[in-house]
């Protein structure tokens, strides 16, 4: 790693936020040639260090819903999860596809996390990059022609090369003032200590319908819950269900092939049409008939919810292969895909796409979807849209009120969405202080604003060079930002810059400059 870099000063880099984002990066680091010495520092305040708050430990019924070959922390060794897997003796990501057990709980991943996050370290320790890990939230930062300057909430201000700011998620919204409520879980992981403290027989209104309220539902009925339980949002949409997956080789839908329809185009941009041509030919490469995934795609309003999550059970190993295909295809190239869109095509797939976009390509694992189904077969849950209020009651208890009718709860779990600003309180001073500072901007649907190639934040109309964002923190930007293969391919991206710019410093010093955004 030190080849040709020794009359170097020490390289100083910040990753604010310890979660599985910062496993990635540190992995990719200490495989790094050109960093030089140095010292990196990681600010994690909470005590699920490596895991983050998405993979702390938590019960079994909580299930990654991505494949295990898919969820490696090792940019270009996808199989690094799986034998992390085989080395412990667990058989997660065996057998049948479609049975319990092939896809891991969350917390078993967590476990990989650490594992990888501890080897990178001492590998990094021994090549001349020792990392020191800081139990505070970073609370300021200030740039500097040379540096920027962090401020921790212990008071300490230290000065570093080249910052990324991991903070991971926000928590669930209170849409209706709930907090401090008898019977209100604000937030439902870890979902082991939220479910034990549940009577076994509440009436249970869980607020949302994506993957967290999915988990919500599995982990009550996992724990021996008897009572009706309730998923409620406003849109009444579940995530899809994962069909069996294929790993086709992606030749058309590419993020080179999106950058070459860009660059024949007089304003740089591509038009949606530009997009599902491309999506098009993909699909017909592999026998797959498009109008399949464009009818899946505008089907999420015009079907019952539990009717929907039924058919697309059934349809776990559909001949037509569409949807799977476009499930391998959009982590790679839908970060290119959205990036070169016309902004008013961007606009009109927010407004009016969005939950259905979201729910094919984050999809339920199989063994969720069967609980669902066998509750709702049984008349223990229920499935609703058009929620529009939810009050605590006098005596106890909540009134739900949506237009498919009102009803009384004694439990209400939270877990909706993040707030579309995606900043986690705890470090909403940071980011307000980026953006105070110049260093980088909100974002209006998600995060910081980010420049796409190399994830740098971006601010007063220019990409600045010593501050990333990786994670929820480029949703704005990026659009898909969840699951490990994008975190994997963002983190790449940062090294990447991080080690381009240590070489043009080191050729130029005097003259590097920040780069128009």
């Amino acid at each position: 790693m030190n080849t040709n870099s020794s009359d170097r000063p020490p390289t100083r880099i910040a990753l604010v936020g310890g979660g599985a984002a910062a496993v990635c990066l540190l992995d990719r680091l200490s495989r790094t040639p050109g960093l030089g010495r140095g010292t990196i520092t990681v600010f994690e305040p909470s005590g699920s260090l490596w895991r983050g708050r998405a993979y702390q430990l938590d019960t079994d019924a909580v299930l990654a819903n991505i494949i295990p070959s898919e969820m490696s922390a090792r940019v270009g060794d996808p199989g690094h999860f799986l034998r992390w897997l085989r080395e412990f003796g667990l058989p997660f990501g065996e057998g049948d596809y479609a049975a319990d057990g092939y896809f891991p709980p969350r917390w078993v991943f967590g476990s990989y996390l650490e594992r990888t996050g501890e080897t990178a370290v001492r590998a990094l320790s021994l090549d001349g990059l020792p990392v020191r890990i800081v139990r505070e939230a970073v609370v300021a930062a200030r740039e500097t022609d040379r540096e920027v300057v962090l401020t921790s909430s212990d008071g300490r201000s230290q000065a570093f090369d080249y910052v990324v700011c991991a903070v991971g998620a926000g928590r669930p919204a209170d849409h209706y003032g709930l907090h401090g409520s008898p019977g209100y879980f604000g937030d439902p992981y870890p979902l082991g200590t939220t479910v034990a403290a549940v009577p076994e027989s509440a009436d249970v209104t869980v607020l949302g319908t994506g993957l967290a309220a999915v988990d919500a539902v599995v982990s009550l009925a996992a724990h021996g819950h008897r009572g009706r339980i309730t998923m409620a949002s406003r849109n009444g949409a579940l995530p899809a269900v994962r069909q069996r997956p294929v790993f086709p080789e992606i030749t058309h839908f590419t993020p080179a092939a999106l950058h070459a329809a860009a660059a024949r185009s007089d304003d740089r941009w591509i038009e949606l049409g530009d997009v599902l041509d491309l999506l098009g030919r993909e699909l017909a490469e592999h026998g797959a008939d498009p109008s399949v995934v464009l009818a899946e795609l505008l089907s999420l309003g015009d079907e019952a919810p539990m009717e929907r999550l039924r058919r697309q059970y059934e349809d776990l190993d559909a001949a037509d292969t569409g949807l799977r295909v476009l499930q391998h295809a959009v982590p790679e190239s839908g970060p290119d895909a959205w990036t070169l869109l016309r902004p008013e095509d961007q606009r009109f797939i927010r407004e009016n796409h969005y939950r259905a976009v979201m729910s094919l390509c984050c999809p339920m694992p199989p063994a969720n979807a069967r609980r669902l189904l066998d509750l709702h077969r049984t008349g223990r849950l229920h499935v609703t849209g058009g929620l529009w209020n939810v009050k605590p009651l006098a005596a106890g208890g909540f009134h739900v009120a949506a237009d498919t009718g009102e009803y009384e709860s004694d439990v209400v779990i939270n877990a909706v969405s993040a707030p579309s600003h995606r900043v986690p309180e705890r470090a909403r001073p940071f980011l307000d202080s980026l953006v105070e500072d110049g260093i980088g901007e909100y974002h209006p649907h998600g995060g910081l604003r980010v420049e796409p190639a190399t994830s740098r934040a971006v601010g007063g109309g220019r990409a600045h060079r010593r501050m990333h964002a990786i994670g929820d923190m480029g949703a704005g930007t990026l659009f898909f930002t969840s699951g490990m293969p994008s975190v994997l391919e963002r983190a790449d991206d940062i090294v990447r810059a991080v080690v381009e710019d240590l070489t043009a410093a080191a050729q130029a010093p005097t003259t590097l400059q920040e780069q128009p955004a």
